[in-house]
């Protein structure tokens, strides 16, 4: 019996542990501090008006009963590689013949004065409800976001029927993952719900209740910071080698250690010289190739093949009724009510594929917002 512990419930934990389940010589165990599992792509659409959080997170308890799956609710704070022990919070540890690290990732804020003082970031449900305490759900109430990619785009959205936005991103364009006429009609849209969209200046200071731009200076009410996400803190304590930015080094499986994969956040993917960007969609999908590469090494010492990600799409709202994205390999893009649409089908369709997975019934991981 392979004992494999999974470190993190999120997107790529549980599509690790969705290929560990079918493999019956495995004592799976996951390290998860938290209750449930969070659907972090979603959690935008909390901040709604009408939105509820809970309908957000899908319980472990629930989820994982009457499987083959331990969870132990403690956070690791270091490994000891040599002698495959994981250390937990709580002063114990856990052996492992083979750990999958999935911790997620962490949000990450440069050294602007007075930014981390009153700054809100957007990353589990516990931020969610913090912003959602805050929000006033009055247009005399000035939310800022800073950050104009995929998360700053859907929270301005999503918030401007209620609030006086403003969106505030240093480059020159938002969604610069997407292609230059998509990121212009999510510029048109968001002008057009009322956002004040500032391109091309950088949040210098905050000085409540101001921000200080490069060239303007604004008023805000609520401040959200939806810039870039780190390793988390633990990591950087481990014997992991690590690159400059500290993530794990990692090879074209996945693998860091002879016995330490990393998968989701914690994985630079690189394919043909050109990075993936981590989305939840890209951590499910490496999740479960770990799980199997993992799989693969226990049953006959080969890896298989190398991680090429076959993507379905990238779907952004932009409110509650149009969304802007790309969809199927050759990027096909779609704007208006039908990305936004198809955007609510890759929500249903990923708990659907959980209600699978850990044989829950179907209504059990149904949204009702």
């Amino acid at each position: 019996m392979q004992k494999i512990v999974v470190a993190g419930g999120g997107y790529a934990g549980l599509g690790a542990i969705g290929a560990l389940k079918r493999f019956p010589n495995a004592e799976i165990i996951l390290i998860e501090p938290g209750s449930g599992h969070q659907l972090i792509p979603e959690l935008p659409e909390a901040l709604g008006k009408q939105g509820s959080i809970d309908n957000h997170l899908v319980p472990y308890d629930t989820l994982l009963a009457g499987s083959r799956v331990e969870h132990i609710r403690r956070y690791i704070t270091n490994l000891d590689v040599k002698n495959q022990v994981v250390y937990l919070d709580n002063d114990e540890t856990v052996r492992y013949d083979w750990l999958i690290l999935t911790p997620g990732s962490e949000p990450t804020m440069p050294p602007i004065p007075g930014l981390r003082d009153v700054a809100h970031t957007l990353r589990d449900a516990g931020d969610a409800r913090k912003i959602k305490n805050e929000l006033q759900y009055a247009k005399e109430q000035r939310v800022a976001v800073i950050g104009g990619g995929l998360t700053g785009v859907e929270v301005a959205g999503m918030l401007a029927e209620d609030h006086d936005v403003i969106l505030v991103e240093a480059f020159d364009r938002l969604l610069p993952a997407l292609g230059f006429g998509l990121s212009q009609y999510a510029y048109r849209r968001l002008s057009a719900a009322g956002v004040t969209v500032v391109m091309g200046q950088k949040l210098q200071r905050v000085n409540p209740p101001r921000i200080e731009l490069e060239k303007d200076h604004y008023e805000y009410g609520v401040l959200i910071w939806a810039g870039g996400i780190t390793p988390p803190k633990w990591i950087q304590a481990t014997e992991l080698p690590l690159d400059s930015s500290g993530y794990p080094i990692a090879d074209a499986y996945g693998q860091v250690l002879p016995h330490v994969f990393v998968a989701g956040d914690l994985w630079h993917v690189v394919v043909d010289g050109q990075t993936i960007p981590a989305t939840a969609q890209v951590a499910a999908i490496a999740g479960n190739f770990v799980g199997n590469t993992v799989i693969s090494r226990i049953d006959s010492g080969t890896p298989g093949p190398t991680f090429r990600p076959r993507l379905r799409g990238m779907l952004i709202s932009l409110d509650e009724g149009q969304g802007v994205g790309w969809v199927l390999h050759g990027g096909i893009p779609v704007r208006g009510f039908s990305a936004r649409t198809l955007k609510n089908i890759s929500f249903q369709q990923y708990r659907l594929k959980l209600s699978k997975i850990f044989d829950r019934p179907w209504p059990l991981l149904e949204t009702h917002d």
